[in-house]
């Protein structure tokens, strides 16, 4: 074989080899930019679920701070949960983003929460409702009471108004109250120089709402000077809680029956000429009053 030959054979070796090494040397770039490529897309994919977590927790953080309860168990529960969130957030901020079992990890922490989430609005709903029932009971159960009060205090008023009416149409009333001077004799005198008593005489009218039996009763006589001609006994009777002197006293059968009454009151020399009153009292009650004038 000629030295030519062989030169030409050599060449094409040489040129052969190069070609090979050249498709290799492309098959590799080929091969380092594909896996550079889906090594991007792999970090991309893992920062894009790191990011949509983050932003899940972060709303699930303000969904659990949004839950409203006057719970204190649940309350501090619900704080609790919050400070998970925050620990997962700052992990998740130092990890490199090349790790899907670390994703994955975190996926399912967020789903658990999730669930948590939902568990606590089924319960804090629950007890809300249960709330709003028993406040609408307790709004019944007052109204109810209310009512109660109310009706009671009405009966109340209307046991007091007929107490009222009973006690007024069971007082005595008297009619016709006449004040004279007497004589010795008993006659009536025009003129004070020889009276020797005052007589008092009135009616206590029918009255079959009145209590019977002893009823005692007391006139008040003033003067034009307005002092009191007093008792002999200057004794005092009770009238709405205060004590009053009285200028005589009597005791009297009542059968629910008119009865004519007189009272006397013996001259202990006071008597002056000039208009008086005399007022007359039963238990309690102001029965009548007049006034008259002595010569």
């Amino acid at each position: 074989m000629s030295k030519k030959l062989i030169e030409n054979k050599k060449d094409k070796i040489l040129v052969t080899s190069l070609g090979i090494l050249g498709v290799l040397l492309l098959v590799l770039i080929t091969i380092f930019i594909m896996v550079k490529i889906e090594n991007k897309r792999y970090v991309d994919e893992i920062t894009a679920e790191k990011d949509s977590l983050q932003s899940e927790l972060t709303v699930l953080s303000d969904d659990f701070k949004n839950l409203e309860t006057d719970n204190d168990s649940l309350k501090v529960q619900l704080a609790g949960e919050q400070d998970k969130i925050k620990l997962i957030l700052e992990k998740m901020r130092i990890f490199r983003n090349n790790s899907y079992a670390e994703i994955s990890r975190y996926k399912k922490q967020v789903n658990t929460l999730k669930t948590v989430l939902r568990s606590y609005v089924v319960q804090i709903d629950s007890l809300n409702r249960l709330n709003q029932a028993l406040t609408a009971e307790n709004i019944k159960v007052k109204k109810q009471m209310f009512w109660a009060k109310d009706k009671a205090a009405k009966l109340q008023e209307k046991n007091k108004n007929i107490e009222a009416k009973l006690s007024k149409a069971a007082t005595l009333e008297a009619g016709d109250l006449t004040v004279y001077p007497i004589n010795r004799k008993g006659r009536k005198l025009k003129k004070i120089r020889k009276a020797v008593k005052l007589k008092a005489t009135f009616t206590l009218q029918k009255n079959i709402t009145a209590k019977r039996g002893v009823r005692k009763l007391y006139i008040r006589i003033t003067r034009p000077d307005e002092s009191l001609l007093l008792a002999a006994d200057k004794g005092k009777f009770k009238f709405q809680g205060t004590e009053l002197d009285y200028t005589a006293t009597r005791n009297v059968e009542y059968e629910g029956e008119q009865l004519e009454v007189a009272i006397f009151w013996n001259n202990d020399k006071t008597l002056v000429k000039g208009m008086y009153k005399a007022d007359l009292f039963s238990e309690d009650n102001h029965i009548g009053t007049t006034t008259f004038k002595l010569k």
